[in-house]
C-alpha cells in the first residue's frame, strides 16, 4: 500500500521538490545579499545616526520581492489542498480503481491511513521548508517594519504555515470524499479555505488573546510625536495618526478623538486650535500638532488605541496553528467515520 501510494503521487513529490530547491536557490542567494547589506547599513547608519533613511531605503528595494514572496507563499496551502487534497481520495472514487484495493487484502481504513499519512506528511514538511526559508529570508525586513502581525507577514512565519497546509490537505482530501468528484472537491477546497482565511486573522486571531488598551489624553506633550490627523468622513469625527505605540504591536482599532464624557468630538468643534493651512512648520521650537494639544488640552479629550503586544505573537502563533491542527483532525476522524459507512 505504501508503495501504491508512492507511485501514485510520484509526480506531484517530484514537482514539490523542484519547487522546493528553486524557492530555497532564490531564498539563500538573494537572502545571503540582503542580510549582508542590512549588516552594513546598520553598522553606518548607527555611526552617522541616520538609520530610519537608510533602512527606509533597504527595504523599498526589496519591498516588490517581499510582497510577491509573501502571495506566492501565502497560496500554497491552498495549492495542497486543490491539488493534493482533493484528488487523492475523489479521484479513485470518481474512476472505482478504489474498489481494486478494497477488493484485496487491504482495508479501507488502512487504505485511507496510508494515503492520508504518506501525502500529509509531505504537505506539512513541504509547507516547513518554504516556512522556514521565508521567514530567514524576510528576517532583516520585518526587523525594519517592525511588526510581523501583518495578515500576510504573520500567515508566512513561522509555524502556522504547517497548520494552514494540514487543514487545507484534509480539507481537499474531505471534499473529495463526500463529493466523489474532483473537480467539484477542488472548487470547494478552494472556496472553504479562502473563506476561513479571511475569518481568522479579521474576527478570531484578534480575540485569541486578550488586548491592550491605552488611553492618549490630548496634550501637548502627546500630539508632538503625532503626524496628522484623520477625518472621518460623514461622521465629522476625528482621529490623531501616528499617537506611539510600543513597537511591534499590532493595532487593532482606534477610537474617535472624545470628550470627558465619552462623546466623539467633531473636527468643527475645534477648527480653531488647527494649524492653518499653509503655515506648518515649528514656530519657537514647537510642531504644529503640539501647538494643537496645547490649544485642546484645557477641553479634557482624549483617545483610545486597542492593540496586541508585540511578546503575544508566538502565543498567537501557537493558538492559531493549534486551532488549524484540530480542524486538520476532526476532517481526517470524518474521513475515517465516513469511509467505514460506505456500501461502496
Amino acid at each position: 500500500m505504501i508503495w501504491l501510494t508512492w507511485r501514485q503521487f510520484r509526480a506531484q513529490a517530484i514537482t514539490a521538490l523542484v519547487v522546493l530547491a528553486a524557492a530555497a536557490v532564490y531564498f539563500v542567494v538573494s537572502g545571503l545579499g540582503m542580510h549582508h547589506s542590512y549588516a552594513a547599513d546598520l553598522t553606518s547608519c548607527t555611526a552617522q545616526r541616520d538609520c530610519a533613511n537608510a533602512l527606509s531605503r533597504l527595504l523599498g528595494d526589496y519591498l516588490a520581492a517581499l510582497n510577491l514572496t509573501e502571495t506566492l507563499l501565502a497560496a500554497v496551502p491552498a495549492l495542497i489542498g486543490i491539488f493534493w487534497g482533493a484528488p487523492l481520495i475523489g479521484r479513485e472514487l470518481e474512476t472505482g480503481t478504489h474498489q481494486v484495493a478494497w477488493n484485496q487484502s487491504v482495508t479501507r481504513t488502512r487504505w485511507l491511513a496510508v494515503k492520508l499519512a504518506g501525502v500529509g506528511l509531505a504537505a506539512i514538511a513541504t509547507a516547513g521548508v518554504l516556512s522556514y526559508l521565508m521567514t530567514w529570508w524576510a528576517g532583516p525586513l520585518d526587523q525594519i517594519n517592525g511588526s510581523r502581525f501583518g495578515a500576510m507577514t504573520f500567515s508566512t512565519r513561522d509555524i502556522v504555515p504547517l497548520a494552514y497546509a494540514a487543514f487545507a490537505f484534509a480539507l481537499g482530501t474531505t471534499a473529495g470524499l463526500l463529493l466523489r468528484r474532483t473537480v467539484p472537491a477542488m472548487a470547494v477546497t478552494l472556496a472553504v479555505f479562502i473563506g476561513v482565511q479571511i475569518l481568522v486573522p479579521t474576527t478570531i486571531r484578534p480575540n485569541l488573546l486578550p488586548s491592550t488598551t491605552v488611553t492618549y489624553a490630548l496634550d501637548q506633550s502627546t500630539l508632538s510625536q503625532t503626524n496628522g490627523i484623520q477625518s472621518q468622513s460623514g461622521s465629522g469625527d476625528f482621529t490623531m495618526s501616528g499617537l506611539t505605540v510600543p513597537r511591534g504591536a499590532w493595532v487593532l482599532s482606534t477610537s474617535p478623538v472624545e470628550s470627558s464624557s465619552g462623546r466623539a468630538v467633531s473636527l468643527d468643534s475645534v477648527q480653531s486650535c488647527l494649524p492653518t493651512p499653509g503655515t506648518g512648520g515649528t514656530v519657537n521650537g514647537v510642531q504644529p500638532f503640539a501647538r494643537f494639544g496645547a490649544c485642546v488640552a484645557s477641553d479634557d479629550l482624549h483617545e483610545s488605541v486597542t492593540y496586541q503586544p508585540a511578546s503575544n505573537y508566538w502565543p498567537l502563533q501557537w493558538f492559531e496553528a493549534g486551532i488549524f491542527l484540530a480542524l486538520a483532525a476532526f476532517l481526517s476522524g470524518a474521513c475515517f467515520w465516513w469511509i467505514r459507512r460506505r456500501q461502496s
